[in-house]
């Protein structure tokens, strides 16, 4: 096995596999990437960790073809040392790799393919053909409220695709983010639990472009598939919540304001206290002559207080508790100038804020309960 390849690319796409790997695994062969060398000009890297796999193809220049395996980390740490554009690599029988780049020579001790997981598909994937720009986007204004691992139903990322619409919800039981967009479905009808690994894959190897994807989903796995980039994982078992209905269809009060003033004013304000699950609440207080307060009280540390104006106010003044963090992770996301808040009887306790963007976006956050 004997190939060259372009620094540069081959450490762009050992940084994505690099990524599925998981470091803990009690199976040493998972630690390693997967490699092919096809005659005359592919180099195939391959790894899993059982759930998510990722496949990618890349130029090479290929004198012999073959196969091995080669520590993913150790591999990558190396070739990120080196200075020369393009690396030589040559794999003997004992799976023993050498690594030339200029006057630098290493060798690294794989393991035999054969007890590589096999993962195959058939030319191509039947699915929805999607810009990988807007799924980008859609996954990165809602992945932040995901639940942990304690959580597996709620660790991951409700997808849907019926009636014409491409929906992707997320809630950790604090709150939800919610997006859709309008899709040509092709007669395609599926639903599932895309767990957070695989959220999160997805929209660090998407591009935010009018490139085109195939998107394939069913009961139990999601494929992607771009340009030289195959992506598999499993999918989470269990039902989602019914989320839909904690998304009021009324509300008593909105207010408008500039997004960016609303960004700084949250994290100058809230800078007064230690950040963390056991961070003091920022109170919002919205006032009749078109303002609003945001306050924020650490004991022991002392206070912080700012006024925005607002660009529009309906409703009744009122004041409430929101957990900093949770309120500027959404707004981070966005993309328009301006940002809208809703509420339904804000001093009821329990009563949601409605943040949204547009018409296809919405995120309902729970106020924290007065201490």
């Amino acid at each position: 096995m004997r190939y060259s390849v372009e620094r540069k690319q081959f450490i762009d796409y050992l940084t994505l596999i690099q990524s599925i790997i998981n470091p803990r695994s009690t199976l040493p062969i998972l630690s390693h990437v997967h490699l092919t060398a096809q005659v005359p000009d592919q180099l195939v890297l391959f790894a899993t960790d059982l759930q998510t796999t990722l496949k990618i193809i890349l130029p090479a220049t290929v004198e012999e073809g073959g196969t091995t395996t080669l520590p993913a980390r150790r591999l990558l740490t190396i070739i990120r040392e080196l200075d020369s554009d393009h690396l030589l690599l040559k794999t003997d029988s004992r799976h023993q790799t050498t690594l030339s780049s200029g006057k630098a020579f290493f060798q690294l001790n794989g393991l035999p393919d054969d007890d590589y997981p096999k993962f195959t598909t058939e030319n191509g994937i039947e699915g929805l053909t999607l810009s990988q720009g807007k799924v980008r986007k859609m996954l990165r204004m809602v992945q932040y409220a995901m639940a942990d691992e304690s959580r597996p139903a709620l660790n991951g990322a409700w997808f849907s695709i019926k009636s014409g619409r491409f929906e992707v919800a997320v809630t950790d039981g604090k709150r939800l983010a919610y997006i859709f967009e309008e899709i040509d479905n092709e007669g395609i009808e599926a639903e599932g639990i895309v767990p957070a690994k695989a959220v999160l894959e997805i929209s660090r190897i998407l591009e935010g472009s009018d490139k085109t994807l195939k998107l394939f989903l069913d009961s139990n796995k999601i494929f992607l598939q771009f340009e030289n980039i195959l992506f598999f994982s499993k999918l989470t078992e269990g039902k989602y919540p019914n989320f839909k209905q904690v998304i009021p269809k009324t509300t008593t009060q909105k207010a408008v304001i500039d997004r960016n003033s609303f960004i700084h004013a949250i994290r100058r304000v809230s800078s007064i206290a230690i950040s963390g699950s056991s961070a003091p609440p920022i109170f919002l207080d919205f006032l009749k002559t078109q303002e609003l307060v945001l306050s924020c009280q650490a004991s022991e540390i002392g206070k912080a207080q700012e006024t925005l104006s607002l660009k529009a106010f309906e409703g009744e003044p009122f004041s409430i508790p929101f957990n900093p963090l949770y309120l500027i992770e959404p707004l981070r996301e966005m993309e328009k100038e301006d940002v809208t808040l809703q509420f339904v009887n804000p001093t009821t306790k329990g009563n949601p804020c409605l943040i949204t963007e547009g018409t296809n976006f919405v995120y309902v956050l729970m106020p924290i309960k007065n201490q």
